[in-house]
């Protein structure tokens, strides 16, 4: 075949690659509705968003706790399998919260004391400047993943916030968590306000200080858990 034959044949084939590659279609945008049975379809718009395609859209329907999604069926077939593992009864959670006033020995000779576990003294103690620990309040408050829970704790200590879903990597958020105090005769003061995420079976510790220097924070100190609180065994007499 001469050179000439020979470029023309690449150039037809050239065309007729190109000419198939423009004939396939376009994927079709397909509309999929997922209504949730037992979890909020709020609570899932973020686990949806990162799996849609560039064409992908995800729409929010309140009222009917549903989520219709459109997008490509090579992304649906990611997204609804997410959605179904998704959608399960609640399961029971479990925080411990302790809200103690921490401070830095100022004396000698110097004398160390804690309201705390000794273990949970002995991490604070590696972690935190400070040498003494006085329980202001505490409380073991239980749930189920999506409830909002109100509490109000010892001297004049209040909680609020709303359980999140716990997900694979065991982590749950805790959203618009919320501690104020009220004195007597006194406004309510907030101390802390924020979403707040936990990881299961770890303990988190958050201070409130004027500053690093402070001889003394305020810090609450929490430990979350899977399940119901263990009952206590009875005892017959």
């Amino acid at each position: 075949m001469s050179p000439a034959l020979r470029s023309l044949v690449s150039f037809l084939w050239v065309l007729a690659l190109a000419s198939t590659l423009t004939a396939q279609p376009a994927a079709e945008v397909v509309l999929q509705a997922f209504t949730f049975r037992h979890q909020r379809a709020s609570e899932a718009v973020a686990l949806v968003s990162p799996l849609l395609s560039p064409k992908g859209t995800v729409e929010l329907q309140p009222k009917g706790n549903t989520l219709v999604i459109r997008d490509t069926q090579a992304a649906l077939s990611r997204i609804v399998p997410a959605l179904r593992s998704f959608d399960h009864p609640a399961r029971a959670m479990r925080l411990e919260i302790f809200i103690v006033r921490a401070s830095r020995n100022t004396v000698s000779p110097q004398v160390r004391h804690s309201d705390l576990p000794e273990q949970l003294t002995k991490r604070l103690r590696d972690l935190l400047a400070y040498d003494n620990f006085d329980m202001e309040a505490q409380a073991r408050l239980g749930g189920v993943e999506g409830q909002q829970v109100i509490y109000e704790m010892g001297q004049g200590y209040k909680v609020s916030f709303r359980f999140g879903n716990l997900t694979d990597d065991q982590r749950v958020k805790l959203s618009s968590f919320r501690i104020a105090r009220q004195g007597e005769g006194q406004p309510e003061k907030i101390l802390l306000q924020a979403n707040v995420p936990l990881q299961c079976d770890q303990t988190m510790s958050l201070g409130l200080a004027k500053s690093e220097a402070s001889r003394e924070a305020l810090m609450m100190v929490m430990t979350l858990r899977e399940g119901d609180a263990p009952r206590r065994k009875r005892i017959d007499p």
